[in-house]
This record gives structure tokens, C-alpha cells and sequence, in this order.
């Protein structure tokens, strides 16, 4: 006969056992893709953006399929579904017609075509699960000078039933042999609340530092209103205005501070042909509404495109410029790099 300690460190092994064995049971996939070709995948839906649904197998990993190529989708986990129009629905996902998304909410059931579908979101989860970004390096280097440049950005956004927080950051390293080195860093933090239809409220804070201008620091806070005006499974148009508060430190010149009108357009084209390939170009403008009259503007573009996986390849450029510096200061800083990233 087993002792009573012996027979708790049984109970206790059994229990330890349970235990561990539930989260794998948890985290078995029951959604289902059904393709139009008659393939029938099993996994975890993670989310549909850019024309491409990402789901995670067991047996292949996290794949991503095109979304026009998908027949039909059904997931018991809970959802949120966008259209093009800016009308989004929560709730799951029950197989209906072919290239049809049937939806069910606490309205009811919603039947959706397919086509007309930009985005679906997991709501609910640990927040790693929710999180989407990417990180990215760079290094050029010119032997007739032997000026070297390190590139760094990196992105993160959270997105909500009711909100998007993202974080974005910058930085660059230049160094060369006749000339100190220059940086030029960036952080820039965005909240926004959706409302009606394709229209949401924004918030946003940005500090910068450029050498290259003579700009110790610049700090903005502002917000105002951003509208879709277009969106769908390869292009995503964006436009933005409102008001911000700006306060900046040059070298060897007066801290001011001034209030600025802020205006904003962002273009945004994708494609998913085996590969995915973005490209984005957004341009930010400020105009001084206190003191001296300026005009400010940030523009930056970028084409990425994958190489495996979840790797790519990137070229980005970015141009910085303010019509009125301090005496004697640049008026702008423009560059170009080359990387290569990690999204997830």
C-alpha cells in the first residue's frame, strides 16, 4: 500500500499534469478556410490586412493566403470586421456561400461579400496577440569618404474595438571623416478614436532631434480630425487636420514656442502576389499660426517588399523642412537608406 505522502505526490503530479495540459488544449485550432480551389485549412485566423489573411497551422506555421482566393472562413472566436465603407460588425464567423462572410452579431446574423472586406481583427486575447509592427536595420558605406550610416526604425500599433495606438520610431547615425557625426532621431506617438463610418478622432505627440539642422529638440503635441477616403484590399487614402502646439530648441539660438495649423495626407498601395509588396508616401504639414509666418513640412516614403516570411527588404527617404530656421540654420535635411526588417 502507497503512503499518504506517497499517494499526495501522485495527486499533486496529476494535478501539475492537468495543469499544463489545459493551455494546449486551449490553443488547439479549430478555425477553418475553405479555399476556392477545394483546400480546406484548419488553424488560427490571426487577421485579414492588405489583401491577406494570416493564419497559424500546426503543422506549417503561420502562413498568409491571398484574401481573393479564400471561399469561405468560420471562426468561433470573437471579431471585428471592417468594410470598405467604414461599417465594422463584431461577432463570429459562420461558414455561409461561397466568397461570402457571414457574420454573427448580437443584431443577428450579417452576410457580407467577401470582396468588400478590408480588415478582421481578434478582439480579446493577451495583448502581444493584438499587436502588429515591425523592426528594421540599415548600414551604407561610401569608400571615396568613408562616410558610414546606420539606419533604426521600428513600429508598433494596438488596435482596439474603439481605438489605434501606435508607436513609431527613427534614428540615424552618420559618420565621416572630415565632419562630426551627425544624428537625427524621431519618436512620434498617435492615438485615435474611431467614430463614425471611416472618420476618427486623432491625438498625437512627436519629439525630434536633427544635428544636421542644428535642432537639439523639437517637441509637438496636437490633435484633430483624420478621414478615410479610400480603402480596400490594395489601397489605403488617408487626410488629416488640425491644430498642434510646438516648442523647439536650436543651437546657439532662442527656445520659442509657437501654435501651428497641421494638415496631413497619407497614400498608401499593396500588393500580395506571392510576396507582399507596400508602398507608402505621407506628408505632413505645419503652417505657424502664432509669430513669424513658416511653413513646415515632413514628408516620408518607403517600398518595402518580402523576402521570407515575415523578413523584407525596404528603401525609405525622408525629407524634413522648415521655411524660416533660426539665422544661419539649414532649411532642410533629405536622405535615403536601404534595410532589412522583421514584421510581426
Amino acid at each position: 500500500m502507497r503512503s499518504p505522502l506517497k499517494q499526495s505526490s501522485v495527486v499533486l503530479a496529476g494535478l501539475f499534469f492537468c495543469l499544463r495540459t489545459v493551455p494546449c488544449l486551449a490553443a488547439v485550432k479549430t478555425d477553418v478556410v475553405e479555399l476556392l480551389n477545394g483546400d480546406r485549412i484548419t488553424c488560427e485566423i490571426k487577421k485579414l490586412d492588405r489583401g491577406k489573411l494570416t493564419v497559424k497551422t500546426d503543422g506549417i506555421g503561420t502562413i498568409s493566403i491571398e484574401w481573393n482566393d479564400i471561399a469561405r472562413v468560420a471562426s468561433g472566436a470573437i471579431y471585428d470586421v471592417e468594410l470598405n465603407t467604414g461599417e465594422r460588425y463584431f461577432g463570429t464567423l459562420v461558414r455561409g456561400d461561397s466568397q461570402t462572410l457571414l457574420v454573427v452579431t448580437s443584431l443577428g446574423a450579417q452576410r457580407l461579400i467577401m470582396d468588400t472586406v478590408v480588415r478582421i481583427n481578434p478582439l480579446g486575447g493577451n495583448l502581444w496577440k493584438r499587436l502588429d509592427g515591425s523592426i528594421s536595420a540599415g548600414f551604407n558605406f561610401t569608400q571615396a569618404n568613408v562616410q558610414t550610416q546606420w539606419t533604426f526604425n521600428s513600429t508598433v500599433s494596438y488596435r482596439g474595438r474603439q481605438w489605434l495606438t501606435s508607436l513609431t520610431g527613427e534614428s540615424s547615425l552618420t559618420t565621416n571623416e572630415d565632419t562630426p557625426r551627425q544624428t537625427r532621431n524621431q519618436l512620434t506617438i498617435s492615438g485615435e478614436r474611431f467614430l463614425v463610418r471611416r472618420w476618427s478622432a486623432l491625438a498625437f505627440s512627436q519629439l525630434q532631434q536633427n544635428e544636421e539642422l542644428s535642432l537639439n529638440l523639437r517637441a509637438v503635441l496636437g490633435g484633430g480630425i483624420q478621414r478615410v477616403l479610400k480603402q480596400s484590399n490594395n489601397a489605403l487614402v488617408t487626410a488629416a487636420g488640425g491644430a498642434a502646439f510646438t516648442r523647439e530648441e536650436y543651437s546657439g539660438g532662442e527656445d520659442q514656442s509657437v501654435a501651428e495649423g497641421v494638415a496631413g495626407l497619407k497614400w498608401e498601395f499593396f500588393t500580395f502576389d506571392g510576396r507582399s509588396t507596400n508602398l507608402s508616401v505621407g506628408v505632413l504639414t505645419f503652417y505657424a499660426l502664432t509669430g513669424e509666418a513658416r511653413v513646415r513640412l515632413e514628408l516620408n516614403a518607403s517600398f518595402k517588399s518580402d523576402i521570407v516570411g515575415d523578413l523584407y527588404w525596404s528603401v525609405n527617404t525622408f525629407e524634413s523642412y522648415n521655411g524660416a530656421p533660426p539665422a544661419g540654420q539649414k532649411k532642410n535635411d533629405a536622405g535615403v537608406s536601404a534595410a532589412v526588417g522583421w514584421s510581426f
